[in-house]
């Protein structure tokens, strides 16, 4: 499995190359990148998040999946609090790095990572708990993310926003006992699954705009640095810890450690690609979202084949558990 995570970040990697080489070789502008951020955002997302929704009801799950995304909810909410414990006193001139450090400290890539690992690993059962996740994750990255990446937002804007209509659609049809006809269930996913390779394609285009005055060097290389080892390290000790209560508390709840595992194994994936896009719709540091992006890409494949801090932790929350599958899928998605 471990094989399985190098994959999908390769894969990644080298999208996000492709993007790069074609902006090197042919330039992008500022208006067309933000014209393929738009397009990302509120057209190919929305067709994702409609899409997986578009599976089979099942009645006996339905309370499992609720209680998935409770303690995914909770699980991101503690993140958002510790987003604000550790960048709440930016000063003025550095809210063009927290803004973006925030959304990025909260949110993963549990889409394209998420899934094929979360299926390797659990099979189609975690597949389905991972559902639970995904709503908190769309949910929260176009409230919290949006408002603090473009400074304000209103409840018209929440609600008028293509993905979070694209959410309430998505629920309609899980709990509906009809189903998308092929003719109309086909081009969602033909559209939806565009996202990944989009992104990655935006965050090379970004990435290779990448311009940085020699005075910022240093104030970049450690901020940088510091957000590494809070999202690497802190933020997933800080969820193995939350889980591990979870399970103490809920231990006699049937597929109580699939859930467990699926919620975290979404919040130890890479951070999402949504960021570098909201950056560039919005006017932010594009060259920045791109940069932590994609450093934790980077670390995240060193990772699947080395020593990290969060696998050493891990191992420790392994033995509490009694459970050794839980160290073995640790390691994976590590």
């Amino acid at each position: 499995m471990a094989l399985l995570v190098i994959k999908q970040l390769v894969i990644m990697a080298l999208i996000a190359l492709g993007g790069f080489i074609f902006a090197k070789s042919f330039g992008v502008s500022d208006k067309e990148q933000k014209f393929l951020s738009k397009l990302l955002l509120y057209f190919i997302n929305p067709f994702l998040i409609v899409n997986s929704f578009n599976i089979p009801f099942d009645s006996s799950k339905l309370k499992q999946l609720l209680f998935v995304i409770v303690i995914s909810a909770l699980a991101v909410l503690l993140m958002i609090v510790f987003s604000f414990c550790v960048y709440s006193s930016s000063s003025p001139d550095k809210k063009r790095f927290s803004c973006l450090e925030k959304v990025a400290l909260v949110f993963t890539n549990c889409g394209f990572v998420g899934i094929p690992l979360i299926r390797g690993v659990l099979g189609e059962e975690g597949v389905f708990f991972l559902m639970g996740y995904l709503i908190i994750f769309n949910i929260g990255i176009w409230t919290y993310g949006y408002y603090q990446v473009s400074g304000s937002i209103s409840v018209k804007k929440i609600f008028t926003n293509p993905n979070i209509i694209a959410i309430f659609i998505g629920l309609i049809l899980f709990c509906s006992p009809v189903k998308l006809p092929e003719m109309i269930a086909t081009p969602i996913k033909m559209i939806g699954d565009l996202n990944t390779a989009a992104s990655m394609i935006l965050i090379g285009i970004l990435f290779a705009d990448f311009k940085l005055p020699s005075e910022d060097r240093k104030t970049v290389l450690n901020r940088v640095t510091l957000f590494t080892i809070y999202r690497l390290v802190v933020c997933s000790i800080i969820n193995l810890i939350f889980l591990f209560f979870v399970h103490k508390i809920f231990a006699g709840m049937p597929q109580i450690k699939m859930m467990i595992y699926t919620v975290l194994i979404c919040s130890m994936c890479p951070a999402a690609t949504s960021v570098p896009s909201l950056a560039c719709v919005f006017d932010k540091d594009t060259s920045y979202a791109s940069l932590i992006v994609s450093v934790l890409f980077t670390l995240k494949l060193a990772e699947s084949h080395t020593f990290s801090p969060t696998a050493f932790a891990s191992a420790i929350f392994s033995i509490l558990f009694c459970d050794n599958s839980l160290n073995k899928i640790l390691y994976f998605s590590l």
